[in-house]
């Protein structure tokens, strides 16, 4: 097993912080909106990922695939970046859906944010 270095747990607080400040963000704008409409937000559900795997894929397939996704979805539905790499991806269902169907499958389960 080898050992990891100051850079890699260094990318993972950055991105663990990233994620904990972008579900702060999320729970406060949505207190601040008691009146809004349940339906909106169960289609504009988002989730976070930290990792993707396909079998023989590298970071430049997936790139492609998620602009596939963007071309078919919409720009609205493109993914948010929250740290640098290793990376969190904040995405909607749509676009979970249809990566998966690019053979893009998230390591492990996807959390609600």
């Amino acid at each position: 097993m080898r050992k990891s270095t100051a850079l890699e747990i260094f990318g993972l607080t950055a991105g663990a912080l990233a994620l904990v400040v972008a579900v702060g963000q999320a729970n406060a704008s949505s207190k601040s909106s008691k009146g809004a409409k349940p339906v909106a937000a169960v289609a504009k559900q988002r989730y976070a990922v930290d990792m993707w795997w396909n079998i023989g894929g590298d970071m430049g397939g997936l790139r492609k695939a998620t602009d596939a996704c963007v071309k078919k979805l919409g720009e609205a539905e493109r993914p948010t970046l929250v740290s640098p790499p290793p990376s969190t991806t904040i995405l909607t269902k749509p676009m979970l859906d249809c990566l998966e169907a690019e053979g893009w499958r998230p390591a492990g389960e996807p959390r609600p944010v």
